[in-house]
């Protein structure tokens, strides 16, 4: 069980925010769950399992992947700046890059008061292709194929959680 001690940095309360959220989050959804890691934890491995794409290089197009890892990593100016996000597991998506080409992660806008559990469900609806951003892409072929398949998208229109901020 993590403790909060009664006089904590606003960093350290923070963390512990996040962790609690992060729960709630779980506990509210089928498709993410999580390991973590410190304490209060500053590393999540969040665990999706909702339908996105990655890239089949034997058909040379993508298909359906319903396993998918990221890395947030709340450094120390955190909330300041955003989470650190690699990607671990094969992608196929605008924003996101697969981690045979370094794992980035292009969230977009962030402010402070957006939690870890807000962040995690924007980039899982990233992976659904339900969130992308044409203009300012990581994978260009993948932003390419969305143009010219928009119909199909998104992948995924599940939601993810039954949740609330």
């Amino acid at each position: 069980m993590i403790t909060e001690p009664a006089s904590s940095s606003p960093r350290l309360r923070r963390l512990h925010a996040d962790m609690a959220a992060m729960r709630e989050l779980v506990r509210g959804s089928d498709f993410i769950t999580f390991a973590d890691q410190g304490n209060p934890p500053d590393r999540y491995r969040v665990i999706y399992t909702c339908r996105g794409l990655a890239w089949d290089p034997l058909d040379e197009a993508p298909v359906i992947a319903e396993h998918h890892e990221g890395e947030f990593y709340l450094h120390r100016d955190y909330p300041r700046r955003p989470p650190q996000i690699i990607w671990r597991t094969p992608i196929f998506h605008p924003n996101i890059l697969p981690p045979t080409e370094g794992g980035g992660v292009c969230i977009g806008g962030w402010t402070p008061s957006e939690s870890l559990a807000d962040l995690v469900l924007r980039v899982g609806e990233m992976i659904q292709f339900r969130s992308y951003n044409p203009e300012d892409v990581l994978n260009p072929q993948a932003a390419a194929w969305a143009e010219t398949h928009a119909a199909r998208l998104p992948v995924d229109d599940r939601p993810l959680a039954v949740y609330v901020a």
